[in-house]
């Protein structure tokens, strides 16, 4: 599918851009570059005509998640579930084939380990990745995106962009795929811990530094360590999970609403019901997100059997000690406090401000994808918007059918195509 140039006239009357002659139509802009577009550009290259589609990333190369593993950390599903296999385990972007690559495979298989390690499933979608390189313009940021229409109808979204130099210029397209809204955001400014009685030496450690301070907080020391862990997201645990190898390791307080992490209780405790939850198309936490770590009950009895030990060899006097968020427990005095990151608040960049007014929800497609759905007869049906997205908390894994849903939407382009749709107006850019 070629890529389609129109003439000019000004396309956002009360902005600054500069005007440009020509605008370049996309069949398909997806704003940002992770693994669910990655995803996507793999199933786009393995059809017979593959689609004109522009990759738009803000950052400099291709990052999944920029904090280092917790060693021996593993992804939660197989190998099976990742970019290509359950959509086509022929293609040549499978991991058996990165393995193969890599010189692996036979090493692999004899690992007797279904579950690849995180570290090295990393380098399997950057190994994937590089292979992109040309769709993907990177350090290029979308800054808005807004409905073009005729006779008051929707007919395409224009993507306006700003590159490495700041320069601001937009693309045309029918079909948009949009990070979900968790990515959107930004960090919350942290709250100085002025109530805090610091003992002396005492320190907060991020849980995304962690790795760069685990081999200072293992060095030799004269006194055990007594260390606080705040948090509740999967790297949190398997953080607490490395820290109980640690030989200087003291006390231990883990402060988190995890359920996973609850001591057992008295049986005839009825557990309370969850809160009921409000949640919006472009402000809501992760879809479906659960802290429960219900699929890692090995990692839960390893924590539990490391504590159990180190309480016996040190005769009881050091211990792990489980708080939930918002009791009334104090916390014990600690050396170290490492903490997970602050939370995020909704960011402020109107990046869809243009077509708010237009949507009314989003039908979820499965676990990965959900399409927008707009008002009636406001959007033609040829214009389309998928949210995609990793739904991954700190890289443990992705989701089982982001092949298969990746297939789905490059489908609807090739339909696209079969039927003729190749744009309906005249419009200019502004570059």
């Amino acid at each position: 599918m070629a890529s389609t140039e129109y003439a000019a006239r000004p396309l956002f009357p009360s902005s600054n851009l500069p005007t440009a002659s020509v605008v370049v139509q996309y069949d398909l802009v997806c704003i940002g570059f992770g693994p669910a577009q990655l995803a996507t550009a793999i199933a786009n290259q393995e059809t017979e005509t593959p689609a004109n589609i522009l990759f738009l990333e803000r950052k400099p190369a291709f990052s999944w998640h920029s904090a280092s593993h917790v060693p021996r950390a593993r992804m939660v599903y197989p190998f099976l579930y990742d970019l290509a296999t359950t959509r086509n385990p022929r293609s040549k972007f499978t991991y058996v084939n990165y393995l193969l690559a890599q010189n692996r495979l036979v090493e692999f298989a004899n690992s007797d380990q279904l579950n690849p390690l995180r570290e090295e499933f990393d380098d399997y979608l950057r190994w994937c990745a590089v292979q992109f390189e040309a769709q993907v313009k990177y350090q290029n940021e979308a800054v808005s995106v807004r409905p073009e229409k005729e006779n008051n109808i929707v007919r395409s979204w224009i993507v306006a962009a700003k590159d490495e130099n700041g320069r601001i210029y937009v693309v045309r397209t029918k079909r948009l795929m949009i990070p979900s809204p968790s990515s959107l955001r930004e960090p919350v400014v942290a709250r100085p811990l002025l109530d805090v009685d610091f003992s002396a030496g005492q320190r907060i450690i991020s849980t995304k530094d962690y790795m760069s301070s685990r081999e200072a907080l293992r060095s030799a020391h004269s006194t055990p360590l007594d260390i606080s862990i705040i948090g509740s997201t999967h790297h949190t645990i398997e953080i607490l999970d490395d820290i109980l190898t640690c030989p200087r390791l003291g006390n231990v307080t883990v402060i988190t609403d995890s359920t996973s992490l609850e001591p057992l209780k008295v049986l005839s405790v009825e557990p309370a019901p969850p809160p009921p939850k409000l949640c919006s198309i472009w402000a809501r936490p992760l879809c479906h997100r659960n802290t429960d770590i219900l699929d890692s009950s090995e990692l839960i009895q390893h924590i539990y059997a490391s504590a159990y030990e180190k309480q016996v060899t040190s005769k009881g006097k050091y211990r792990l000690r489980i708080i939930g968020i918002g009791t009334a427990k104090p916390a014990a005095p600690s050396s170290v406090i490492i903490s997970e990151n602050p939370g995020l608040k909704k960011s402020e960049s109107g990046l869809f401000h243009g077509i708010d007014s237009l949507i009314v929800g989003c039908r979820q497609k499965g676990e990965c994808l959900e399409e927008v759905q707009f008002k009636r007869g406001a959007v033609a049906e040829s214009c389309r918007m998928w949210v995609m997205s990793t739904n991954s908390e700190g890289g443990r894994s992705l989701p089982r059918d982001i092949a298969a849903r990746a297939g789905e939407v490059v489908s609807t382009l090739i339909v696209a195509e079969e039927q003729g749709d190749t744009g309906v107006v005249l419009v200019s850019a502004r570059m």
